[in-house]
């Protein structure tokens, strides 16, 4: 029993199980032995009374002949029919000589309704659904999860800041890079060939210039053991197109390129960037903007993490903005004051999928707010806004949008009614005008407007209200309960054909990430930012933000799954999912997600004394 307890132990999902729950497992568990093509579980009308646990060798689960999943050591299987209470429609059958822990279904069950099986639930349904759909990971999905340290290629050219640029230039011709470090004596700096054609060539710089003069510090950097997914989110998340690459001594390994992260594909995101800032018309970055449904399809099919997917959405998107701003600036002529264009919603978390449609925002420098001065910028927005829907990017079906007075403010006027909707949240709408500036993200300008948005909330004397009030709207929104045959089965009793995987899924726990994160003192962030904030700062336990995390990930999945689906057969991209195409893994996990979110929902509601 002690060895099985052991075994069991290092293994999901009863790495957190308490001991005495082990401890029962293991005193239950019976020791089964399979000969190679044997067959361990089959199809049956009735569901299961047992999950099984490999210990050695290997398990094929098989749905009509088709490999669903290959089970290795220490892996579970069968529990889909025990949480369902449905039939197994899959075969289990050992792949090779296989020793099989059984372990009784009225033993097991308390395991799989611990918070931590949906973790393991979602990885186990992120692994089959891409299975059985057909898509088979690519040669990218080895290369996502590579630590940088691994994708680098060259030694790093390194120099001083009083090296001139001329002697750089040579030097990055004979190694055939695209980048040169600065050591500064205290961190590091890079000058890039792009750098070298725009702040000296262009701008007429001597050939004695002195690095020190045209560097970028401190440079962008990344940990030698972070993984390529993750690099790329930076170089995305910051319009960059080279990382350092440093050891946990801060030692320098090497350069990461933009180049070594798949940039010479046509439809990556870099060489869409690339070829909307240079393009010369509308009509010629809604040509390249036209690219991104293939590409979506593309990260997609490489087996990237949605999150990733999200990021290089939005980088298009901030691309396109910042071209179409500079054409309207260009045929309207430039205001007079520093402005700021802010992406707003799931834009403004980083979190936009293919249905995504724009909102944002817009702030300027002008103590006065003239009116004439505001005609000129809604004029503006609403030249940028056109431009934004020829290009794929549709305006915010509610008007959340810069061309609307509403989202058109100096910034004195933003910081007023900020303050406002804080103290009176219950005021002409201030609560989801509130939840807007709270997610504002800048796209173009050199205002710190969202700085001053920021302040707003930070040093608020009277912001319990407005908590309060974004608690109560946190969980407002209930999951559904599950499912019925072909329906979505909701808290009020109701049944619907679809699921709404948006509303019912990601809005709950984006609502309780935003009420979390504004106490723990943020604001503009993405959901996973914000519950890690949270967390950290005590103001969701760590156990519910990690279950939240888990949930969010598996929904974001799903309904990357479902919408990369619907542009792949060219339709319009949606949130609503029918029942009846999920698989019982799908259902499952969903399941116990829903039940996960809503404990959290009942845990807040609890202690801000509402009922739900």
């Amino acid at each position: 029993m002690h060895d099985i307890a052991e075994f069991l132990r290092a293994h999901p999902p009863f790495d957190t199980v308490d001991e005495p729950m082990l401890e029962e497992v293991a005193r239950n568990t019976e020791i089964e032995f399979h000969p190679a093509r044997t067959t361990i579980v089959d199809v049956a009308e009735a569901p299961l009374e047992h999950g099984w646990v490999v210990r050695t060798g290997s398990v094929e689960l098989l749905i009509d002949g088709r490999l669903l999943d290959l089970m290795g050591e220490g892996e579970l299987f069968g529990f889909v029919s025990l949480l369902s209470e449905d039939p197994p429609d899959f075969i289990a059958r050992a792949a090779e000589d296989a020793l099989i822990y059984r372990i009784p279904a009225d033993v097991l069950r308390p395991v799989l309704q611990h918070p931590a099986f949906v973790r393991f639930v979602t990885q186990v349904m992120n692994r089959r659904v891409r299975l059985l759909a057909g898509h088979q990971p690519q040669a990218t999905t080895a290369f996502a999860g590579r630590p940088v340290a691994d994708l680098i290629r060259a030694p790093a050219l390194v120099c001083a800041p009083a090296t001139s640029v001329q002697e750089a230039a040579r030097d990055m011709a004979e190694a055939g890079a695209t980048s040169i470090v600065v050591d500064t004596g205290d961190g590091f700096g890079i000058v890039t060939d792009r750098d070298i054609r725009t702040r000296v060539v262009a701008a007429g710089a001597g050939p004695d210039t002195p690095l020190a003069e045209v560097m970028t510090a401190p440079a962008w950097t990344v940990s030698a053991d972070r993984t390529a997914t993750e690099a790329l989110l930076e170089m995305l998340a910051h319009g960059i197109r080279h990382l350092l690459v440093l050891t946990a001594d801060r030692r320098l390994l090497g350069v990461l390129d933009d180049v070594d992260l798949m940039a010479n594909e046509r439809r990556a995101p870099f060489h869409l960037q690339t070829t909307i800032a240079r393009s010369a018309t509308v009509g010629e970055v809604a040509t390249t903007a036209a690219e991104l449904p293939a590409m979506v399809i593309d990260l997609f099919d490489a087996a990237l993490p949605p999150m990733v997917i999200c990021r290089a959405i939005t980088s298009i998107h901030d691309a396109v903005t910042r071209r179409l701003i500079e054409f309207a600036e260009a045929e309207l002529g430039r205001p007079p004051v520093p402005y700021t264009w802010l992406a707003t919603g799931s834009f403004g978390r980083y979190e936009p999928f293919p249905s995504s449609d724009v909102d944002c925002a817009i702030a300027w420098e002008d103590a006065d707010d003239d009116i004439e001065l505001r005609r000129t910028m809604i004029t503006l927005a609403g030249r940028v806004l056109e431009g934004l829907e020829v290009c794929g990017f549709p305006p915010d079906s509610n008007t959340v949008v810069a061309s609307n007075p509403l989202f058109a403010r100096s910034i004195h006027e933003w910081e007023r009614a900020a303050t406002t909707w804080v103290e009176h949240p219950d005021l002409d709408r201030g609560l989801t005008l509130l939840s807007v500036v709270v997610e504002s993200d800048p796209v173009w300008g050199a205002t710190d407007a969202a700085a001053h948005l920021a302040n707003v909330f930070a040093q608020a004397p009277n912001r319990e209200l407005m908590l309060r009030r974004l608690g109560a709207a946190a969980v407002a929104v209930r999951p559904p309960t599950g499912f019925l045959r072909d329906f979505v089965l909701h808290s009020s009793g109701e049944r619907k054909g679809v699921l709404d995987i948006k509303r019912g899924g990601l809005v709950p726990i984006e609502n309780l990430a935003r009420w979390s994160g504004l106490r723990a003192g943020v604001s503009a962030a993405s959901t996973r930012a914000r519950l890690k904030a949270s967390r950290e700062a005590g103001t969701l336990r760590a156990e519910d933000a990690g279950t939240l995390r888990d949930a969010f990930e598996l929904f974001s999945s799903l309904r990357m799954e479902h919408q990369v689906g619907q542009v792949r057969d060219g339709e319009r991209a949606d949130n609503l999912i029918a029942p009846r195409s999920l698989t019982p893994v799908t259902r499952t996990a969903l399941k116990e997600a829903f039940r996960a979110v809503a404990r959290v929902q009942h845990g807040v509601a609890a202690k801000l004394g509402l009922r739900i």
